[in-house]
């Protein structure tokens, strides 16, 4: 339970570069969201990535990233949710390196905490597998839609479970 604790939604992504707007998308509906907003949660957007990522989650007790991702490697499909809390137990090598953002979400928290940087804990990131990052466009493939329509009502449940 979150109780006085500061809690943290970041959306990570890049939201002119289609799919990989999808993380962005699904915090900006539970910012909106009145059960959340008097829970005096700080709801965030960072349209970088990489290094910036430590700063946006600084002096916070727990944090929720929410990114687009390619998890193809792991047997995901366009627009499946993935969920990953055991950050000591995420493989560098398999968690995206560079990306869109510079370094990926992934690595850098990997790397920070194997550093000793100071990060919130627990740290858990919520996501949507990516279909299409190529081109430039502000809208979401139908996968990935249908991705962020299932993955706010469980961030919202979880989050709400928190407090």
């Amino acid at each position: 339970m979150i109780g006085s604790k500061k809690l943290v939604v970041l959306g990570v992504g890049n939201s002119i570069r289609m799919d990989d707007g999808a993380g962005i998308r699904a915090v900006e509906q539970l910012e909106k969201d009145e059960d959340l907003i008097q829970l005096g949660i700080s709801f965030q957007y960072l349209n970088t990535g990489g290094l910036d990522i430590l700063d946006a989650i600084d002096g916070f007790d727990h944090a929720i990233i929410v990114d687009a991702a390619s998890m193809a490697h792991q047997g995901l499909k366009p627009g499946e949710i993935f969920y990953l809390e055991n950050l000591n137990e995420i493989d560098v090598k398999d968690s995206g390196g560079i990306s869109s953002h510079g370094v990926g979400v992934l690595p850098v928290l990997k790397y920070a905490k194997m550093g000793g940087y100071e990060v919130p804990n627990p740290i858990e990131v919520y996501g949507v597998q990516i279909k299409e990052i190529g081109f430039i466009g502000e809208e979401l493939t139908p996968e990935v839609t249908k991705g962020v329509e299932k993955l706010v009502p469980k961030l919202k449940s979880h989050i709400l479970s928190l407090f």
